[in-house]
């Protein structure tokens, strides 16, 4: 039986289909299955059962990504449709008070990925 606190890292991801467009580069909107990764970190003390309730964060994330716009650049926050303002989109979600955000990575494909680390 543990009888410290540990820390305990967790990564929650959502995939979002949707379109942007990047000027001047691609003026024309296209589709992305976008795929969003919440890196977290919790404190699990000895009485907790777990440290993140994973479930809830995955809902939260989903909830969170479907407040998007069909076309990501009618956001107000991502008006460049990039990958560094989705990063920090997804960076503003509501956590619980003992939960900690060190990091957002959000992937256009599995070959282009961008993380904003934040601790």
């Amino acid at each position: 039986m543990i009888k410290q606190s540990l820390i305990f890292d967790y990564q929650i991801r959502a995939t979002l289909r949707r379109k942007h467009h990047n000027p001047p580069i691609w003026i024309e909107n296209h589709w992305h299955d976008f795929q969003v990764t919440l890196h977290l970190r919790a404190q699990r003390n000895p009485s907790d059962m777990y440290g993140l309730d994973m479930v809830e964060m995955e809902q939260r994330l989903q909830e969170w990504g479907e407040r998007l716009p069909i076309i990501v650049n009618d956001c107000p926050l991502c008006p460049g449709g990039t990958t560094e303002e989705l990063c920090c989109y997804f960076a503003s979600i509501p956590l619980e008070s003992h939960v900690t955000l060190i990091g957002v990575s959000v992937a256009e494909n599995s070959e282009r990925l961008t993380y904003l680390s934040i601790s």
